[in-house]
């Protein structure tokens, strides 16, 4: 099974204990993990971590293809599922709601619900 980190894990490594220039083996380790094909996180990060515009950011561009994945025909039906039932939740407000609907956490909870990977 494949992982998929949120961007949480990227910034916060960069910010508080693996900073880029400080801990490279981290960011290293990163890459030959999803290299192994063990590894990967998915477009919405990506461009959470894009919109960042600095050296995590140009980090993230030099992955290249493959490491954030796109949503695809097997994600598609867990969109529906998890619409569902974050619409179902009584508890959060219908801001919160629609907030989660349009962040990348959605997408990652999708992508693990459609098995294939397990989120980080």
């Amino acid at each position: 099974m494949a992982y998929l980190l949120d961007a949480n894990v990227f910034i916060s490594a960069k910010r508080l204990h693996y900073g880029l220039d400080f801990c490279p083996a981290f960011w290293d380790w990163l890459v030959r993990t999803h290299r192994a094909g063990n590894l990967f996180s998915i477009e919405k990060v990506g461009d959470e971590l894009a919109a960042g515009q600095d050296e995590l950011a140009q980090w993230a561009d030099n992955l290249g293809e493959g490491f954030f994945l796109k949503p695809d025909a097997a994600t598609l039906p867990a969109f529906n599922t998890v619409t569902t039932w974050v619409n179902g939740q009584p508890n959060y407000s219908p801001a919160a709601k629609s907030t989660f609907l349009q962040v990348a956490d959605y997408y990652l909870v999708a992508q693990a619900l459609a098995g294939r990977h397990t989120v980080i």
